[in-house]
């Protein structure tokens, strides 16, 4: 845990301990706050951040449940933030969490693995102090990275989604080549599951930066059209992640039409074949009864005759059913 001085977005000092928080605060001068940075903080630690801050119980209590959805919480002194910070790696999209306080004298972060990287937003500080002084716009810088990151990520699934979409319609539905199949329908799946989980993230999160631009005393008037800037980001988000939903249904469809397809080229096969098959043992029966007045019996080309009938007649089956496709 890091507890640092912050003045116009620098951090002037980083030796503050936990116990001294509330001293730290009461002793800062115009213009600068405390951040308190945490990884994985333990019920302990939690504990002693809202004792010496006065954290409100209903948070902390957000914050020990966990597995929260993005929102912001007005409380008397402080306001309470949930962000959902999201990343494509090798297994797919993965998610962490983001629990912010936030008031005019101290920013309180508290990440829980995989932990979001807060190095770009910090990085930023000064510059949107320039802006908004205060810890407002390092509110902002936040939610401006993880939202940043959501267009990243909505862009790679778009990029996956176009990439399962030409392999559909470039995929061979001849059962040789069905193997492919399962792993095909599994991609798809998972695609499915990661842009409704960005989606589920993202309308949220819409939500909460709207109510913080025009709830939060914390926002100054310079900040509100930067504000407005992520909800623009956010609602591209949301349309891109339901274009990428269609999409996903259109592949989806067309493996359905696929297999259905694949499905009637084998039954076509196994009728042809069965009608090839049904001729000769038409024949092979009505000459294999057992009655006694059978003239056909007697005759000396009887045997070949039946033969010839038999092949004759597959034959002619064969090439008619061959030249309408079904062999």
């Amino acid at each position: 845990m890091e507890v640092h001085v912050v003045r116009d977005g620098a951090i002037q000092s980083a030796d503050v301990s936990l116990s001294d928080l509330r001293s730290a605060v009461s002793d800062l001068d115009d213009g600068e706050w405390v951040w308190v940075d945490a990884v994985d903080p333990d019920h302990d630690d939690v504990a002693e951040i809202q004792r010496q801050l006065d954290l409100h119980d209903l948070a902390v209590e957000d914050v020990r449940h966990r597995n929260q959805r993005p929102k912001l919480d007005l409380y008397p002194g402080h306001a309470f933030a949930v962000f959902r910070p999201l990343a494509v790696g090798p297994d797919g999209l993965s998610g962490s969490e983001l629990f912010v306080f936030v008031a005019p004298r101290f920013l309180i972060t508290l990440r829980f693995a995989p932990a979001f990287d807060l190095a770009k937003a910090k990085l930023r500080w000064p510059i949107v102090c320039t802006l908004a002084p205060g810890t407002a716009s390092a509110l902002y810088a936040i939610a401006d990275e993880i939202v940043d990151d959501y267009l990243e990520v909505v862009e790679e699934l778009e990029g996956r989604a176009d990439e399962l979409e030409n392999q559909v319609f470039r995929s061979d539905p001849e059962p040789q080549h069905a193997e492919a199949g399962p792993e095909l329908q599994l991609e798809i799946l998972r695609l499915r599951r990661d842009a409704v989980q960005l989606r589920r993230h993202a309308v949220p999160m819409r939500q909460l930066i709207d109510r913080l631009a025009d709830d939060s005393d914390l926002i100054t008037a310079p900040l509100v059209p930067y504000l407005r800037d992520i909800t623009d980001h956010l609602l591209r988000t949301i349309e891109l992640t339901d274009g990428v939903r269609e999409i996903l249904t259109t592949v989806v469809d067309i493996r359905m039409a696929q297999s259905a397809h694949q499905l009637n080229e084998v039954m076509k096969k196994l009728t042809a074949w069965a009608a090839i098959i049904l001729v000769p043992t038409l024949v092979a029966g009505i000459y294999g009864m057992n009655f006694r007045h059978m003239p056909e019996l007697r005759w000396v080309v009887g045997y070949p005759l039946a033969l010839g009938l038999m092949a004759v007649s597959c034959v002619w089956l064969y090439l008619g059913f061959r030249k309408r496709g079904w062999l």
